[in-house]
């Protein structure tokens, strides 16, 4: 490919073809659609079928947190599961590592943030926290933490998968269980890892995270869903993080308790109990917190079956694309060594594809594509004024 082709690190550029190793798969590179610290996201074409799908790089030298592996990792140890993006090839060149799977839409920070109130209505958030819920479950049932559960990590299906939240984004997972299955003892101190507005209060003192920390993650992205922006949002985390970790301490006494948890269904309540009471080494009651939800949609006489607020508003979903980006995550302290973190040790090869299986081809639209959509009218609009 000619130099234009790729930008100043060596990274693709559209128009790139991604030629698979070992195999006659190729791709497409159509346009950029996030740029990281830590690794760029494309949507690509399919040579052959022209099915897009989604590819995440990042550079083979001079990254500070090599992630990519994590991802490929988690995506196969979950294949198959619903609401996992499918995983498609992953393979390198000189510059860089890819990996490519299914594409997705909008993710539910940047849909939450177009709502006039800056929050989803009551049957969408009780739906969406039903369907990360049982995410989180199946996650940490295939061995894995996700340690950076937050919205912008969970994306909505496209097409007729539009009422589906699927997971992503693994470059903090670990696993958490040994080859027999048990928990893996708690390190003595360990790397904040994860984005500070909704990390555990554990993580904010650099204690190793465990289940109950993805869930205590989650229940800070309920309230955000529930409620809207968190009442330690504007604190700035990269100054002074423990300040946020103060906050979520005393959000937990009277009376600033009572107020966090006004406006919301009191079942929340209870949720945090059970959450604060669940031990490093305990499995979370998933079931539980499961039946909780459904308590508040019985009390709130939510069917969990209405529409939810993307769905057949088309939009919302364009307005998402514009949204900016929010919620980046962070690892406070320095990589651990490789001997005290299991993950640092594995390895992958980049140049697979999924075994006894082609590729997907499953009908799906890339999610930019609806910016070109409103482009073009806008200058329809304009043509026809003229």
């Amino acid at each position: 490919m000619s130099e234009q082709l790729r930008d100043s690190r060596g990274m693709p550029q559209p128009g790139f073809i991604i030629e698979h190793q070992n195999s006659d798969h190729k791709w497409k590179v159509l346009r950029n659609i996030y740029s990281g610290p830590f690794s760029d996201v494309y949507v690509v074409a399919d040579i052959a079928t022209n099915e897009k799908y989604a590819m995440k790089c990042e550079r083979q030298e001079g990254n500070s947190r090599p992630v990519l592996k994590l991802d490929v990792m988690v995506l196969m140890a979950t294949k198959g599961i619903k609401g996992f993006p499918k995983f498609v090839a992953a393979g390198r060149t000189e510059v860089y590592r890819y990996c490519i799977m299914q594409l997705v839409g909008p993710d539910l920070g940047r849909l939450r943030r177009t709502r006039p109130e800056r929050r989803f209505s009551l049957p969408t958030a009780l739906q969406i926290l039903g369907q990360t819920l049982q995410r989180l479950e199946d996650l940490h049932n295939c061995g894995w933490l996700c340690r950076d559960v937050k919205a912008p990590n969970f994306c909505i299906g496209i097409g007729e998968n539009e009422s589906t939240v699927y997971i992503l984004d693994f470059g903090f997972a670990r696993k958490f269980v040994d080859k027999d299955g048990n928990i893996i003892p708690p390190r003595s101190a360990a790397a904040l890892m994860g984005t500070f507005q909704y990390c555990a209060v554990s993580a904010h003192s650099h204690k190793d995270q465990c289940a109950r920390d993805d869930l205590e993650s989650w229940f800070y992205m309920a309230i955000e869903l529930l409620k809207g922006p968190l009442p330690w949002a504007n604190i700035d985390g990269h100054k002074n993080h423990k300040l946020i970790g103060d906050a979520k301490v005393e959000m937990r006494t009277e009376p600033a308790r009572s107020e966090f948890f006004e406006g919301v269904p009191k079942q929340f309540n209870e949720i945090l109990t059970i959450l604060d009471s669940t031990t490093f080494f305990d499995r979370p009651d998933y079931k539980k917190i499961g039946e909780l939800l459904a308590e508040a949609a019985l009390e709130n006489q939510v069917t969990l079956k209405e529409p939810l607020d993307w769905q057949n508003n088309e939009r919302m979903q364009q307005k998402a694309i514009f949204v900016g980006e929010l919620g980046e995550s962070h690892q406070a302290s320095a990589k651990l060594d490789a001997k005290d973190n299991p993950n640092e040790s594995m390895d992958i090869e980049f140049d697979e594809l999924p075994e006894k299986e082609p590729v997907s081809k499953s009908v799906s639209a890339e999610k930019t594509c609806l910016k070109d959509t409103v482009t073009a009218k806008i200058e329809t609009r304009k043509s026809s004024k003229n």
